[in-house]
């Protein structure tokens, strides 16, 4: 096994680069934080009070920054409570520090982030908490009622707003990955038929030719003749082997090209990959790459990972994530018809924890196979 990590490059998958946008236009919202340095400069703040503003901006950038990275695209977990955390304490603090207008722009900070990190009906429901919650903090400021009414109207449209995009997006992406999965089954289904028609048609043909060549090069009396139906016969035979040889790949899935699927499925659905180790011959076998697709697609559906890692072994083949450790890890229908499958074909498979308290699956070549 090699020590260098092979990351996954770019991908032709829409969402790949559509979730880099949407970052990197979430983040940049906090440029609208700058534009409260000359009020609050022209107060004349102490030391103590620049140092508490530069500081607690600097929190609150670097919390909203985590979340906005590990929240996109959103999944059914906050993957960084400390950083929400950090991100809802530092935003309050600095109401003490930075001048009105903070009021105002707090709160799309906090919707943004409760609405990327929340399923649509939770993250709405959080985002009129935060309303609320920012409203009473204007009264107590004594920003006028007015003013807190524009303001409440003008969150609830936005957090509606934003919510609809996250959704139509969601929605755009899941059709990609319909779309790319019927290509792949009809690719497959298009093997499938090419192999049997290879096998059924020209398979046939070549075995009556065999049987012809080798019935009149022992009946031909001409020594020379029937030195050349025995050629026509050697001929023949070695290429329905090949022939044979080369339906019998068709039929099998290839784990390398297994690899390749699993990198466009995790990039599309925002996870990292790491491959570790090369395919070596072993990993030859279709058991193998059935392995690899079975636990790939595991990963995309179950794990909430931001990491999948894909170790090749001498004997093994092991696929393993980041996710969050949870109750213990029971096989599904999946993973059990998986089993059966590797079974069958002399390997063994092992589920397990990973060291980062997701879970790692392991198909193992059985000694003596």
């Amino acid at each position: 096994m090699r020590d260098e990590v092979d990351r996954a490059p770019g991908s032709n998958a829409p969402s790949a680069g559509l979730y880099r946008g949407m970052r990197l236009f979430t983040v940049a919202f906090l440029l609208l934080i700058p534009t409260l340095w000359p009020e609050f400069a022209s107060r004349g703040p102490s030391l103590a009070q620049w140092l508490a503003a530069a500081g607690g901006v600097a929190v609150f950038g670097g919390c909203y920054i985590r979340v906005v990275s590990r929240a996109i695209p959103r999944s059914e977990r906050i993957h960084t409570p400390w950083a929400f955390a950090g991100l809802v304490a530092a935003g309050f603090g600095l109401l003490a520090v930075l001048p009105d207008g903070w009021i105002y722009y707090l709160p799309f900070y906090l919707i943004t982030a409760l609405v990327i990190t929340h399923r649509p009906y939770t993250g709405l429901a959080s985002a009129a908490g935060c309303l609320l919650i920012v409203v009473f903090a204007g009264l107590l400021r004594g920003v006028a009622p007015v003013r807190l009414g524009m303001l409440a109207l003008q969150l609830s449209v936005f957090a509606v707003t934003l919510t609809g995009i996250h959704q139509l997006i969601e929605f755009a992406v899941t059709q990609w990955e319909t779309q790319k999965a019927s290509e792949r089954l009809a690719t497959e289904r298009e093997r499938q038929r090419l192999s049997r028609d290879l096998h059924d048609l020209v398979g046939r043909d070549l075995v009556a030719l065999v049987m012809r060549a080798e019935v009149a090069a022992r009946n031909e009396a001409g020594r020379r003749v029937g030195e050349e139906l025995r050629h026509i016969a050697a001929l023949a035979r070695t290429t329905l082997n090949n022939t044979i040889a080369v339906v019998e790949e068709m039929r099998a899935p290839d784990v390398t090209a297994e690899l390749d699927e699993a990198r466009e499925l995790l990039i599309w659905a925002g996870i990292d990959l790491a491959v570790f180790g090369v395919p070596s011959a072993v990993h030859r076998r279709a058991a193998f790459a059935w392995f690899l697709r079975e636990t790939v697609t595991n990963v995309v559906k179950h794990s909430g990972a931001r990491t999948c890692r894909v170790i090749f072994g001498a004997d093994r083949l092991v696929v393993e994530d980041d996710g969050p450790p949870g109750s213990p890890v029971v096989p599904g229908a999946g993973l059990t018809g998986l089993r059966e499958r590797l079974e069958q074909a002399g390997l063994q498979l092992i589920v397990e924890r990973s060291r980062d308290g997701g879970v790692r699956v392991i198909a193992r070549l059985v000694k003596g196979e």
